[in-house]
């Protein structure tokens, strides 16, 4: 289709205002509100993946394919020649959204390209809509029909709008009924597989389905670009570790206390246990109160007021007096002397789905130097998928992994694992450094 020519480039955010969306937007804030913050309204650079040039690359393949027919396709594509029509000229390959869009949630309209539709069964009432995609494997990755038809879904936030998308275009495929929304996916590890996951819906459905749960997405992204701060907008801790890792963890972990009332370092870091309604006159003398480590949960966890660290009283000879006098500097090189010499790990500090009041680094990087190390020295592109006749193999990656940890943790600083439950690779680094870490060192977040 041809297009009017396009004009200076905007932002989909600026100056606070949400002007533009993409389903791409979309399903970054279904995914994290917070990264799509940093993403869309503070502009932050994402880290490369190699994964997604890699999908790049065979989706160039595939276009060209589709609009002339010549054989391009790589190992990758090849594997999925069968699945693919014909070429011809009927085919939309790489089909714009149009200028102006006739797709828009919450009145903001939608721009984007459809890899693929395909009207040759449209006299049947029915359009396939597909979008190709490149993953490490079918089998755990690929989503469901189910979810290809839902848009409450991550996957399905995208078909469904693609879908809707054909519906708003009517002029252009009359006497549409149904829809076919079809992922086709390539694998790009291990053998060269593909497979074609198609959910068939009806135009009522997808009708249904934008406005029942993109609509108010689209209403919630309005205030979310009106934000000044990071940590004013939500965060969704289990999807750190998704795609690759989000590329914004070191940013979201240090802007938890932006944009909130400075306070006095132990006023962030400790909390006295004593009701502050209690008069401190009426207190029975002690050597002092029992203290307790606060820290951040994610804001869907259940309310709870779990103890997470404390600090024992001081063992004093004879009375206490009633208030603490300040050592002498001789009588502090005195206590330490007399203490036991600590081990280097006990100063590692360690959030789990958690995050401190005090900067943290994320622990995601170290554990993916530690699993690039072993996927080198094993030479296996993925320490979980290794072959059969690797010493990775059959789940013997974790105890791998476990004692190249132990071997060499990390420096001694603070870090936060987010986004534990969804990464075996996390879980495993968890359990190896919880030893390493010293009493109130290893900080877990409650559920």
């Amino acid at each position: 289709m041809s297009l009017p020519a396009a004009g200076p480039k905007q932002h989909g955010v600026e100056c606070g205002v949400l002007r533009s969306l993409s389903v791409s937007q979309l399903r970054k804030f279904a995914l994290c509100e917070r990264a799509w913050f940093f993403a869309k309204v503070l502009r932050l650079p994402e880290r490369p993946l190699k994964a997604r040039e890699l999908g790049t690359a065979v989706h160039a393949q595939l276009e060209h394919y589709l609009r002339t027919g010549q054989d391009v396709l790589g190992p990758l594509a090849a594997a999925g020649k069968h699945l693919l029509p014909a070429s011809g000229p009927d085919l939309l390959v790489e089909e714009h959204f149009g200028r102006p869009s006739p797709l828009f949630a919450d009145g903001i309209p939608l721009t984007g390209y459809i890899d693929l539709v395909n009207p040759r069964r449209l006299a049947e009432g029915v359009l396939r809509v597909t979008d190709h995609k490149t993953t490490k494997s079918i089998a755990s990755y690929a989503a469901t029909p189910e979810q290809l038809a839902s848009a409450a879904h991550d996957a399905g936030i995208q078909m469904v709008g693609y879908g809707y998308w054909a519906v708003l275009a009517a002029e252009r495929f009359p006497g549409l009924k149904r829809l076919e929304l079809e992922h086709l996916y390539f694998q790009t590890h291990g053998a060269r597989l593909s497979r074609s996951v198609i959910a068939t819906v009806s135009v009522e459905h997808v009708r249904d389905q934008w406005h029942t749960h993109v609509e108010p997405m689209a209403h919630r992204m309005r205030d979310a670009a009106r934000a000044t701060f990071p940590s004013q907008v939500k965060p969704t801790w289990s999807a750190c570790q998704k795609y690759g890792g989000c590329s914004f963890q070191a940013q979201c972990l240090n802007s938890q206390s932006q944009g909130s009332k400075p306070m006095a370092l132990m006023d962030r870091i400790l909390k006295p246990q004593t009701p502050p309604t209690q008069p401190v006159a009426s207190a029975p003398a002690q050597a002092a109160p029992e203290l307790e480590l606060a820290a951040v949960l994610p804001p869907d966890a259940p309310k709870s007021d779990p103890t997470l660290a404390s600090i024992p009283a001081p063992e004093q000879a004879g009375d206490e007096p009633p208030r603490r006098k300040r050592r002498t500097k001789a009588e502090m090189e005195a206590a330490r002397a007399d203490e036991p010499t600590r081990p280097v790990a006990d100063s590692l500090s360690l959030y789990v789905d958690c995050v401190p009041n005090c900067p943290a680094e994320p622990l995601a990087g170290y554990v993916g130097r530690m699993v690039a190390k072993i996927e080198q020295e094993c030479g296996v592109v993925d320490i979980r998928v290794a072959p059969n006749d690797s010493a990775l193999a059959y789940g013997k990656w974790k105890g791998v992994l476990a004692a190249t940890i132990r071997a060499e943790p990390p420096e001694p600083r603070t870090y936060a694992a987010l986004g534990v439950a969804g990464s075996e690779l996390m879980q495993v680094a968890v359990e190896a450094l919880e030893p390493l870490c010293g009493t109130g060192h290893f900080v877990r977040g409650v559920r």
